[in-house]
């Protein structure tokens, strides 16, 4: 049985996963299809990953952006008010400021590990026998920080409607099916302060909190 909530909640972030995978098999095909010499690796490989994030900023300000206005709208704020919330809350700057910050699921900066990624795969492809094998190993890699990212945005938006809504206490909901891990399952239904929600306890978690109203501060 699929949780419709979960679905709608995440409808956004899993477009845009789904245009990033395609950009992202496009963009290390072109690097299968090179012609490596020294001078060129690193300015090459490094280029790609830093278009790659460029794109993937805007894509997570227009996934923040819609899952801001669904989180206003399980607080009954709907409408013009809704869209000025929005677009004084999710900017660009907004958007800088998650990305610049250790994320509590990937345990990295986005941008520090970007760079990363990329530099380490010069170095690789520099002395690799097998450098078509390389590059999809990067690509998968890279793919799934698009992908968590994608989803910390849709979390990050969320929390925040609730906070400018006033929300002081969550629930947290997990996928009522045999896929949810032990974590989640002990988290089901349970209540939080605003401020106070458990981190995702794992990578690709879809678990969502919902505003729990006429309730004070636990």
């Amino acid at each position: 049985m699929t949780n419709r909530k979960n679905v709608i909640l995440y409808e956004a972030c899993d477009k845009a996963i789904q245009a990033m995978d395609r950009e992202t098999v496009e963009d290390f095909g072109r690097l299968k299809l090179t012609k490596w010499d020294e001078v060129h690796i690193i300015r090459t490989v490094v280029k790609v990953y830093r278009d790659s994030a460029k794109r993937a900023r805007k894509r997570y300000y227009g996934i923040a952006f819609e899952s801001y206005l669904l989180g206003l709208y399980m607080c009954d704020i709907t409408g013009k008010k809704a869209h000025q919330m929005a677009e004084k809350a999710i900017t660009a700057e907004w958007v800088d400021e998650v990305l610049s910050q250790a994320d509590f699921v990937t345990m990295y900066r986005f941008d520090t590990e970007t760079e990363r990624k990329a530099y380490r795969l010069a170095e690789v492809l520099e002395v690799a026998t097998d450098r078509n094998r390389e590059i999809d190993k990067a690509m998968k890699a890279w793919s799934q920080q698009l992908a968590q990212y994608a989803i910390n945005f849709t979390d990050y938006a969320v929390i925040q409607a609730f906070e400018d809504a006033g929300i002081k206490v969550v629930e947290w909901q997990t996928e009522p099916d045999e896929r949810v891990c032990r974590a989640c399952r002990e988290l089901d239904r349970r209540t939080f302060r605003i401020d106070d929600v458990p981190r995702k306890p794992h990578w690709g978690c879809r678990c969502y909190v919902i505003p729990v109203f006429n309730r004070s501060e636990e």
